[in-house]
């Protein structure tokens, strides 16, 4: 292996999860706190790994997110990395761009935040010659494709693009920043680092493409397992990719078998007996 790293996006840090509370205010709080729980994760995986990065595609907490208890603790986490000497990049998604936390928060140097513009950065990781290329969303809504803002691949390095998008459009999340699949493909880049839809997906090839979906679901409508995504770049350039749970809380739709009742009073007990 020459150089290893994770990916991941949509970590929504203390997300107020107000339809949640609405309905149960300690489950609101477990899964609220298991948000941070998730980063926490996250991060002892980067360093019992000794990555040689992590890659943050986007909204690492919420536009409605003021708290400056969240600032505080994500920074602590981005000191455990920068004390691992695990270099972060990163790109705001569109709950990033209108946070007030972004204003104010203070990272540590190893944490590099793309700007709007997709300038390439060049790093070695591992020894190796890698380029980083990342556009961060300066308004909430990204209604346009970014990827003419990005430039060629920097010829005899191993190139990774970092995207909040909707790519070609996903049920339940508005248009931003949408490109096709195709897209992407040509660009010839090795790696695409995506962020924004909350389901992962992953496309083979070259370049591999990568939505990691969200770390730690929030509400049923985020079933199923929850994940980062563990990237291994060999000497020859190939990409193996292994999924990495990591979520606090897992949420999952339960069918039951209600054939064969005849009173309501025996529902209770089918669904008891279920769960």
């Amino acid at each position: 292996v020459a150089f290893t790293f994770i990916h991941t996006a949509d970590v929504h840090l203390d997300s107020p999860l107000k339809s949640l509370a609405m309905r149960d205010a300690a489950l609101a709080e477990l899964v609220g706190n298991a948000t941070r729980t998730s980063l926490q994760r996250l991060v002892d995986l980067c360093i019992s790994e000794k990555v040689d990065a992590l890659l943050i595609a986007g909204d690492l907490y919420d536009g409605a997110q003021t708290s400056m208890k969240t600032a505080r603790f994500l920074a602590q986490q981005m000191e455990r990395l920068a004390n691992a000497s695990i270099p972060v990049f990163m790109i705001r998604g569109n709950h990033d761009a209108s946070s007030k936390i972004t204003r104010e928060l203070v990272l540590p140097d190893l944490v590099h935040i793309f700007s709007d513009d997709a300038s390439p950065v060049e790093v070695q990781l591992n020894g190796h010659d890698v380029a980083l290329h990342g556009i961060s969303f300066r308004m909430p809504h990204a209604p346009e494709s970014l990827l003419d803002k990005f430039s060629p691949p920097l010829p005899g390095a191993f190139n990774i693009g970092l995207l909040h998008t909707s790519l070609g459009g996903a049920l339940g999340h508005d248009a931003y920043a949408p490109c096709s699949l195709a897209d992407l493909q040509k660009t010839g880049f090795d790696y695409w680092a995506l962020g924004h839809i909350h389901k992962r997906s992953v496309f083979a090839g070259k370049p591999t493409v990568v939505m990691p979906g969200i770390p730690q679901g929030r509400d049923i409508g985020e079933s199923g397992l929850k994940s980062v995504t563990h990237v291994a770049v060999s000497d020859s350039q190939t990409v193996e990719i292994t999924e990495r749970p990591l979520s606090v809380a897992r949420f999952e739709p339960l069918s039951i078998e209600c054939s064969g009742v005849s009173a309501w009073s025996e529902f209770p007990a089918r669904i008891t007996d279920a769960l």
